[in-house]
């Protein structure tokens, strides 16, 4: 592997992980409105496990949406701006 090559890697990667923790940003952003509301509105919480473990209020398909999201958004944007 030339030295070119791992350095895009290396880059799509970086891209990934940025991808990944603006994903977890969005997830706590869309779960702090959504506990705002839900007291407002005096709804009941239910806690789900995300993956296994951790906990919360949001159902499972929101948070992995945000999850897969993340990660193609950050290889779609490492692959755009690797040239």
């Amino acid at each position: 592997m030339t030295p070119i090559n791992m350095k895009k890697y290396i880059y799509i990667f970086a891209w990934i992980v940025l991808g990944l923790l603006l994903s977890l940003l969005v997830h706590a952003i869309m779960e702090m409105a959504y506990v705002k509301y839900a007291m407002a509105k005096g709804i009941i919480l239910v806690n789900h496990t995300a993956f296994g473990f951790g906990y919360c209020v949001l159902p499972i398909y929101p948070q992995a949406i945000l999850l897969i999201l993340g990660i193609l958004g950050g290889l779609f944007a490492g692959r755009f701006f690797g040239r």
